[in-house]
């Protein structure tokens, strides 16, 4: 049965100019990010959901497209080509973030650079490395530190070519995997439940709307307030005579609270970020109260740790592996509310009768089922290839895919401005269980290896692209055609984020990058040389953290009152939370306001003020970010 049978209007095609038009900007965009995030630390769009660089670039392409579409309407982009572009410049974004390729290319080359006979990384680290997955010359990476160096030497070139093509091959067998995973959850997400997918309301109505938020009033007294406020706080970054209006840490608690027990939180500081209080404005009212909510909890408890004196359990009361247990519990919660449509998968797979339907899937089921297979023996063979056990691999991906289904979910139900979950990957949930002893030397350098895309969870592939499923369907595009965009995206997005990061570190150095790549060697240092027992503590901690996400959830399904969200939960104790909860508060608490007394009628209303918040603080963020980065200096930024 096609579209026209059922009365619906046929589905459209991802137009070739559409995708031209994504992957000439890949480079620029990856270039920008590498400049603004890694060199000048002046703008940090990859860690947030929605990325503001991205943002910023579908909104001055739907500017241009207004008088097209005025003068010569069949020549203006469409809203689905607007969304395709969106879709595949985020997911190109995600591989040039700082939670991915901005760790791993500086990361391959450091461990010999670093090296000395005072740390003694040749005996603890650099002998354990497979020599052709990092960069061992040192006429090739001393260059690369120093910077004021060009990658543009086949010495140079033909150095990299052996390690970035084996975590080339690795990067893509696991976006096969995770785009595999998504493919089996489009169809209950996106078409049974109906998620709301509220990061994505902001470049729709871009795409969609941009005329009618142009001649609202609500929408540029918005745009202009938080416009203004970038434009002065820029400025004053520039000449610091010119005075300042406080949004980054208007509040710090250190300056009040200096004695036990509320010295304990007194790195808490109060933030006003506007852009967060219009995102919050899209949030479910419960989730947005679950995130001040539970960050608040978690802040008590260390007020509470402190007053009683515990100091025998380093990390206690171990907020963050609590976190860690939620995140892996939304992923249990994932798979038990598709479970019926999981067996019709299954049964369809082994050719059952009873399985699902999937002649309208961007993929049939068998084959994704296949590609799933595959890219995952791929990742557990290039493991033990990097010296791990593949049990021990097997395990990892394992806990790495409930993450990444984790993420998806609530970035499609409930969309949280930030996710994160630093220094929590799996690696380190089976250090917890296990200790460094039992892990073994073969393990601990995989895992060194991998830090580059467990080190955070914040620029996430698996959210983007089902994010772009579901605006193939607001955009009625045959969500087959969008995959193969996706494909597009993720192919050429990759290289243009290893080209752009070699690139710019040879110019400039790899700058805050050093940061990231010390830290996998120090762990690995640290690990081997001074061997760890199990953290049965630390275990437990996660484990509650598991089943009160799985008790959240429970009493969400079972009580359409219950306020408390497990989402809320398992972001509350992140380095972004730290820095958003108070804009979440405000823009739950604008909300709650608007729809108790003005009801469904004023929320309307209200949404292009929100909006403008939002945009007025990208476009002009955005705007110092590559002022910064033409002239070569550090700038104002907005968010981090």
């Amino acid at each position: 049965m096609n579209e026209n049978d059922t009365g619906k209007a046929p589905l459209r095609f991802v137009t070739f100019r559409s995708m031209a038009i994504a992957c000439a900007l890949m480079p620029l965009l990856a270039v920008w990010v590498y400049l603004s995030e890694a060199i000048w630390y002046s703008g940090h769009s990859t860690a947030i959901s929605l990325f503001y660089h991205v943002t910023f670039t579908v909104l001055i392409l739907a500017l241009i497209n207004v008088p097209i579409q005025i003068r010569w309407p069949n020549v203006a982009l469409s809203p689905g080509e607007l969304m395709t572009i969106y879709m595949m410049l985020s997911i190109a974004g995600t591989f040039c973030s700082h939670d991915m390729l901005q760790i791993l290319i500086p990361m391959i080359a450091y461990p010999m650079h670093a090296a000395n006979p005072q740390n003694r990384w040749d005996e603890l680290i650099v002998s354990h490395l497979p020599k052709w997955a990092i960069i061992t010359d040192k006429n090739v990476y001393e260059p690369f530190f120093a910077g004021q160096a060009s990658m543009y030497h086949w010495n140079i070139i033909k150095a990299w070519l052996t390690p970035l093509a084996f975590w080339f091959v690795f990067l893509m067998a696991m976006i096969c995997a995770l785009l595999c995973m998504n493919l089996f959850f489009r169809q209950p997400w996106i078409e049974k439940e109906r998620l709301s997918f509220p990061i994505i309301q902001i470049p729709m109505a871009i795409a969609t709307n941009l005329r009618e938020l142009l001649k609202n009033k609500l929408f540029w007294i918005a745009f202009c307030l938080t416009a203004g406020i970038d434009l002065i706080n820029g400025f004053h970054h520039l000449y610091p005579n010119i005075p300042q209006i406080p949004i980054i840490d208007a509040f710090k608690f250190r300056d009040y609270f200096v004695e036990r027990p509320w010295n304990a939180i007194s790195w808490t500081n109060i933030s006003l970020y506007p852009f967060v209080i219009g995102l919050a404005f899209f949030l479910p009212a419960d989730l947005a109260f679950s995130c001040w909510f539970f960050f608040i909890v978690f802040k008590l408890e260390l007020v509470l740790t402190s007053a009683m004196g515990i100091h025998d359990l380093p990390g206690f009361p171990f907020t963050v592996e609590q976190t860690a247990g939620a995140y892996l519990g939304l992923g249990v919660i994932a798979i038990w509310l598709a479970r019926k449509h999981f067996v019709r998968v299954m049964r369809n797979v082994f050719g059952l009768p009873g399985g699902a339907d999937d002649s309208a899937e961007p993929l049939r089921y068998r084959t994704a089922m296949i590609l799933f297979v595959v890219s995952l023996a791929i990742l557990v063979y290039m493991g033990t290839m990097l010296g791990a056990s593949w049990h021990a691999m097997a395990i990892f991906f394992l806990i790495f895919l409930l993450y990444s289904l984790a993420i998806a979910r609530m970035r499609a139900e409930l969309g949280p401005p930030a996710h994160d979950l630093h220094y929590m990957g799996p690696e380190m949930l089976m250090h917890n269980a296990v200790g460094t002893k039992e892990l073994g030397t073969g393990n601990i350098s995989a895992f060194s290896l991998m830090w580059w895309f467990n080190r955070a969870y914040r620029a996430h592939f698996s959210p983007h692209s089902m994010e772009g499923f579901k605006l193939a369907q607001l955009t009625k595009i045959a969500s087959r055609s969008m995959l193969k965009a996706m494909v597009v995206a993720i192919v050429f997005g990759a290289i243009a984020a290893f080209w752009a990061g070699l690139h710019v570190f040879y110019v400039h150095g790899p700058g805050v990058g050093n940061l990231f790549a010390v830290e996998p060697c120090n762990r690995m240092s640290s690990w081997l040389s001074w061997p760890q027992p199990s953290r049965i503590d630390a275990t437990i901690a996660t484990a509650i953290g598991f089943l009160f996400s799985l008790f959240l959830g429970a009493m969400r399904m079972k009580f359409t009152w219950w306020l408390w969200h497990p989402v809320g939960f398992a972001t509350s104790a992140s380095w972004s939370m730290e820095k958003l909860w108070f804009a979440i508060f405000l823009g739950w608490l604008a909300k709650s306001v608007i729809t108790r007394y003005g009801g469904a009628v004023s929320y309307r209303k209200a949404i292009p003020f929100f909006i403008g918040l939002v945009l007025g603080e990208f476009v002009v963020g955005s705007s110092w970010c590559i002022y910064g980065a033409l002239k070569g200096m550090p700038v104002y930024h907005f968010w981090g």
